[in-house]
């Protein structure tokens, strides 16, 4: 395993993160690829998000049409704070909406859930520290989670949130996208498969 660090000219435009990944070395040439291609789509619904923010105001959920990012739907979720203050909590954090392709990635439906519903206590703490940064900080985030835990051996998850506050300021709900890295076929267009 290898520490791998990534940094796209987004986050050199103020943005507030810094993960560092652990990528196995035969996997990272591939996902290095296709990470570059996933921020296109990251950086769509950023500057979408961006644009309903008003000066210092977060946008809140009412700001957001999901017109707006019509092709990547379905990799969009929304997570419900449910406590002010989460400090870490898995309990605070509630995943309101799942996009349809998230539900391949998990291999189950997991809107609805609390974080200890959907991962294992390591898992959920870590989506809770997460979560709770971006509550703290009131600035997005981004990172790359593998899906091994959940039983996708070579899949990741890159992933970016964002705070939503229905009153400007206190961040009530994160908008979050993901995309799924790893897969033999990624179609990173659109979430629309043939039946």
């Amino acid at each position: 395993m290898i520490r791998f660090c990534w940094l796209p000219k987004a986050a050199r435009k103020g943005w507030s993160w810094h993960d560092i990944y652990q990528v196995n070395k035969a996997d990272m040439k591939t996902l290095t690829t296709e990470m570059a291609a996933a921020m296109i789509h990251h950086e769509e619904v950023f500057r979408y998000w961006k644009q309903q923010k008003q000066s210092s105001r977060l946008p809140a959920r009412a700001d957001i049409d999901p017109c707006g990012f019509r092709k990547v739907l379905p990799t969009i979720s929304l997570i419900d704070v449910l406590e002010p203050e989460p400090q870490n909590n898995p309990l605070a954090f509630r995943q309101r909406l799942a996009g349809t392709e998230l539900y391949s990635a998990y291999g189950t439906e997991i809107t609805g859930k609390r974080l200890n519903e959907i991962y294992n206590p390591s898992q959920a703490d870590y989506w809770a520290r997460e979560l709770s940064e971006i509550v703290t900080t009131k600035k997005p985030n981004i990172g790359l989670y593998p899906l091994s835990a959940t039983g996708s051996k070579g899949l990741y998850l890159f992933w970016l949130r964002m705070p939503l506050a229905k009153d400007g300021f206190k961040v009530d709900m994160i908008l979050g996208h993901d995309v799924v890295l790893g897969r033999d076929e990624v179609d990173l267009h659109s979430g629309i498969r043939a039946a």
